[in-house]
C-alpha cells in the first residue's frame, strides 16, 4: 500500500509542481533561451513538489493510541 499511494501522491503533485514551475519562469522574466539560473525557478519547484508527495505518500499513517 504504501509503495502504489507514494506513487500516487507523487503523480498528484505533478499538477501544482507545473503550476509552480510556470509561475517561477514568470517571475524569471520569461526568458527564450534556457540558461542556468532557469534550474532555481523551473526544475527545483517541480521536482521538489513531486518529492514531497512521495514522501508524504511513503509515510505510515498508523495512528498513535491514545490513552483515555
Amino acid at each position: 500500500m504504501g509503495l502504489g499511494r507514494a506513487v500516487l501522491f507523487g503523480t498528484l503533485a505533478m499538477i501544482p509542481g507545473a503550476l509552480l514551475s510556470l509561475f517561477g519562469w514568470i517571475l524569471s522574466g520569461s526568458p527564450e533561451e534556457w540558461s542556468t539560473k532557469l534550474w532555481l525557478s523551473c526544475y527545483v519547484p517541480f521536482f521538489g513538489c513531486v518529492a514531497a508527495g512521495v514522501m508524504i505518500g511513503w509515510r505510515d499513517e498508523r495512528s498513535p493510541e491514545l490513552e483515555v
